[in-house]
């Protein structure tokens, strides 16, 4: 679990308990106003057949005349119950009325602004189907709470075509939520996010696709088969793309072993199949589109020491852009740059070698602690 998460359970716990609270003060009306018709049926029927039995003692009234204005009465009020079991459910309506509402007036993602109009042409940006893998964030300021000071502020980075730059630093220091912010999952409150030099809603979304993978910490599989799971239902990717993407994922001998091959079924999650196992599976599926531009957010920290350097090698081999998130150091001794967060903000910057010198600094105690 990330720090983010650990800051997001506990807004989610806060809320969640005032929820409840709520549900308990509404629970209470809510209770009467569904007893209530009920109740009044059964005092209704109790008073007439009260009222009426004593009047047939007494011989003002007959059997039979009892029986028919109960039977006249119970036609003629049954709707007053009606009535009130109407007014509960108007209310239980209204409310789903104002959540309906509230979708539709909830302005449109900003990224479905940036898809080109449907033509029968590939959408493409100065003439590529990809990007070059120029990356540069200006300026980023973010946070989950705009009424709280920002996680991350004035944070700068730029990384080149075929670079390799980590991002490290101590649990809830922002790591995660700078991949995301690269990624386009969380939009920055101020900053810069620019690929090739352009600004992220200058590029057309497609291009943006192709070009952009992310391994994130958590692996998504579903209840299909390798091959859907890989390509994600895409009929288009060609087998030799999906077998080099397994390959370099350390995944394609493993895949055959199986009765079915490719065509084996995943479970749900991919129960079937060990965290290992899963983590390269996703790591094939970002590779099988071949991006420029790759995020790895504790993508192989499942993987032992021999297979995260082959998968490491055959990355490096491919050329791929690469933004690393990672907690385990050992991972990017080799990258280009290495940046160091604490509490959002970058403490220490540059290679393995400066950085470890330093023993006063973050980076040379995380290695110490790891």
């Amino acid at each position: 679990m990330t720090g983010s998460d650990d800051r997001f359970f506990s807004r989610w716990s806060g809320q969640q308990a005032r929820e409840l609270r709520a549900r308990q003060l509404y629970s209470e009306p809510v209770s009467v106003n569904t007893a209530l018709p009920g109740l009044i049926a059964v005092l209704r029927s109790a008073a007439i057949l009260a009222v009426g039995g004593s009047l047939v003692l007494a011989g003002d009234m007959t059997l039979g005349a009892l029986v028919g204005f109960y039977i006249l009465a119970e036609m003629f009020l049954a709707p007053v119950g009606h009535f009130l079991e109407f007014a509960d459910k108007r209310q239980a309506l209204e409310t789903d009325l104002q959540r309906v509402e509230d979708i539709s007036r909830a302005a449109e993602d900003p990224v479905f602004d940036r898809r080109s109009p449907e033509s029968e042409s590939i959408p493409t940006f100065k003439g590529r189907l990809q990007l070059a893998g120029q990356l540069e964030l200006r300026n980023v300021t973010f946070g989950f709470n705009r009424s709280r000071p920002p996680l991350i502020k004035d944070f700068n980075l730029a990384i080149g075509p075929g670079q390799r730059v980590a991002v490290v630093g101590p649990s809830g220091s922002g790591k995660s939520t700078l991949a995301r912010l690269v990624s386009g999952i969380y939009r920055p409150w101020s900053g810069e996010i620019l690929f090739d030099g352009h600004l992220r809603d200058e590029i057309p979304e497609e291009v943006l696709r192709r070009s952009v993978s992310m391994v994130a910490q958590d692996s998504v599989l579903f209840f299909a088969s390798l091959r859907d799971n890989i390509t994600l239902w895409n009929p288009a990717v060609p087998d030799e793309a999906i077998f080099a993407a397994t390959r370099d994922a350390c995944i394609h001998d493993e895949i055959l072993l199986r009765p079915q091959g490719y065509a084996a079924h995943v479970e749900e999650g991919g129960a079937n199949f060990s965290g290992g196992q899963r983590q390269r599976l996703e790591i094939a599926r970002a590779l099988v589109g071949h991006p420029t531009v790759l995020i790895l957010d504790e993508a192989t920290s499942a993987l032992d020491a021999t297979t995260e350097k082959y998968v490491d090698d055959a990355l490096r081999r491919r050329g791929v852009t690469c933004l690393i998130v990672a907690h385990r150091l050992s991972t990017v001794r080799d990258c280009d740059e290495i940046i160091v967060l604490d509490n959002g903000a970058e403490v220490q910057r540059g290679t393995h070698d400066t950085l470890i010198a330093d023993r006063d600094g973050t980076y040379y105690k995380l290695v110490k602690s790891g």
